[in-house]
């Protein structure tokens, strides 16, 4: 193998591509490369037959290596034989090219697979390798690491993946049906927490009792731990009888009642307040002080397993900054002991979409050491919000395992916006069959004028819980249900539709799979999806109500 350094500096390139992406790879092209164009337009076109017939082998005399399109189909084994020279393939995109050749070792791509897609396939192999590392490594009992929980375990310890934390918001609200679909719901998109909330001031310890052993069965199809939000003593201990495996949470004003009744094998979250009284410390140092006092009380009674949650607060009032400096503090004056946040209190209260936030609070939770992540997945806004929380745990994770910036690492958390471009260039004949339209106004999604369609009409919603899109087939005239589909991908039900031939007009075929497509989308990025609206709409005027 030779080494990546010498790799850079010394190996010379040769790429090749076709007549319509000639300008743009040689764009690209970086210093050590050259580029042979080939008598074809389109890259996709090129094949093993079309490269032997127009490249001389004399043409690769001083190269080390030639880089084919991403895009081109089949192996290049026999390439390499033919000319005794290495092929890979390329990325797809000319853009990438750069970016592939600085990363790796280019004589290690595939002769099969476009680069692109071969690297991503191989971060995200030694990034999986990280994260099962992290989860399955050993106990270190001198680094004050432990398991949690009875059933299923998980390890906690300040170089773990930290756990992801769904609440059931106002649980005891809501019937055992909506509970095991919510939960089965949190359980899918990766929550390892299936967390148990309270509603304030109207404790109910016997149905937090049946909620929590309502929940148990599931753990024969998931891995997962339950744990219990509320301060209310009463539902705490009806909690612990019903094998709770975590509570949140103890403070100053009920630590006294419960210390007795706590079993040593029970996960503690524990925050600066006595919510008794009324009391929390804003300043810095007295809510370090006032939690490290409850967790020496902690130890005392024989509770090792326990979470310090210094409260992240909501962003400008009382103050996000001021909060995050509490974390902060309190790892300095505790070098070891896990800790707890509530992404909720930022992404709720910020009219921003959460998945940049909860990106962020990946990489805070990583580097503090904070290993519980609760995670509200309940406002139209935030939904999603766990699968966006477990690829930010993972994207933060393996970054720090393999000492880099959390990008490029197999994971990443780019849902509305890509992280490379896909640039295209006319030719001088094709601009000059170039035909501009004119655009339609702002609030028109479709410009021509409606007419029925014989074979009927289709309505169309997307159930976001059951990651679902419905369509269902309504009788020409009479508008009579007669069918409905369901699938959380768009072709499958058009190509159905059209199965069925309950589509007689291009128009309507173009509207139909226009509105499936929108609705994917929707689904994909948890927006709520309206039929014969736009998706995304201009956020970027500043506007007031009258």
């Amino acid at each position: 193998m030779v080494p990546q350094k010498s790799i850079k500096k010394n190996i010379k390139i040769l790429l090749l591509t076709g007549k319509a992406a000639a300008s743009l790879v040689k764009v690209y092209a970086p210093e050590n490369t050259s580029v042979f164009v080939l008598p074809i337009n389109v890259a996709a076109f090129i094949n093993s037959s079309l490269i032997k017939k127009h490249l001389p082998k004399t043409a690769l005399r001083g190269y080390d290596l030639v880089m084919v399109p991403g895009l081109v189909s089949g192996g290049l084994q026999t390439l390499t034989d033919y000319y005794g020279v290495p092929f890979v393939k390329g990325p797809r995109y000319a853009s990438d090219i750069p970016l592939t050749l600085r990363e790796t070792n280019p004589f290690e791509l595939s002769s099969i697979y476009p680069a692109d897609k071969f690297l991503k396939k191989q971060r995200l192999a030694k990034g999986q390798i990280a994260l099962e590392e992290g989860f399955g490594k050993p106990i270190d009992m001198e680094k004050g690491e432990f398991l949690l929980g009875f059933e299923h375990q998980f390890p906690i310890g300040i170089e773990r993946p930290p756990l992801i934390m769904a609440e059931i918001v106002d649980a005891p609200k809501l019937s055992d049906k909506k509970i095991l679909e919510r939960a089965k719901y949190y359980l899918q998109f990766g929550a390892d927490v299936l967390d148990i909330g309270a509603v304030a001031n109207d404790p109910q310890p016997e149905r937090i009792a049946t909620i929590i052993q309502s929940l148990q069965p599931l753990k024969k199809e998931f891995k997962f731990l339950i744990s219990v939000d509320t301060l209310n003593t009463d539902e705490i201990i009806a909690a612990i009888k019903a094998n709770v495996e975590l509570i949140l949470s103890i403070d100053h004003g009920n630590i006294e009642t419960l210390l007795p009744v706590i079993p040593p094998k029970v996960g503690v979250v524990f925050i600066p307040t006595n919510i008794r009284e009324g009391k929390i410390p804003r300043e810095t140092t007295k809510r370090v002080e006032s939690l490290l006092t409850l967790k020496e009380k902690l130890i005392e009674a024989g509770l090792t397993k326990l979470f310090a949650d210094p409260i992240i607060e909501m962003p400008i009032y009382p103050g996000f900054t001021t909060s995050l400096e509490y974390y902060m503090a309190y790892r300095k004056a505790d070098i070891a002991t896990p800790m707890m946040t509530c992404i909720g209190n930022v992404t709720e209260f910020i009219a921003a979409d959460p998945i940049g936030i909860n990106a962020l609070f990946g990489s805070i939770a990583v580097e503090l050491g904070i290993q519980l992540l609760l995670v509200t997945d309940v406002s139209v806004k935030c939904r999603g919000g766990i699968k966006e929380v477990k690829k930010a745990r993972d994207l933060a994770f393996i970054a720090k395992q393999t000492k880099k910036p959390p990008k490029g690492v197999g994971v990443h958390l780019l849902m509305a916006k890509s992280r490379v471009a896909n640039d295209f260039e006319l030719t001088e004949e094709e601009q000059s069959r170039l035909v501009f339209l004119p655009q339609p106004e702002k609030t028109a999604l479709y410009t021509q004028e409606f007419e029925p369609d014989p074979q009927g009409n289709f309505i169309i919603w997307v159930d976001y819980h059951q990651q679902r899109i419905y369509t269902r087939h309504l009788a020409f005239k009479t508008n009579k249900p007669t069918i409905t589909f369901a699938c959380a991908k768009a072709r499958p039900i058009f190509e159905e539709i059209i199965k069925r031939k309950l589509v007689s007009k291009i128009d309507h075929a173009y509207y139909l799979g226009r509105e499936l497509e929108r609705a994917e989308i929707c689904l994909y990025l948890g927006k709520t999806f309206v039929q014969d609206e736009q998706t995304f709409q201009d956020n970027f005027v500043l506007q007031f109500e009258k």
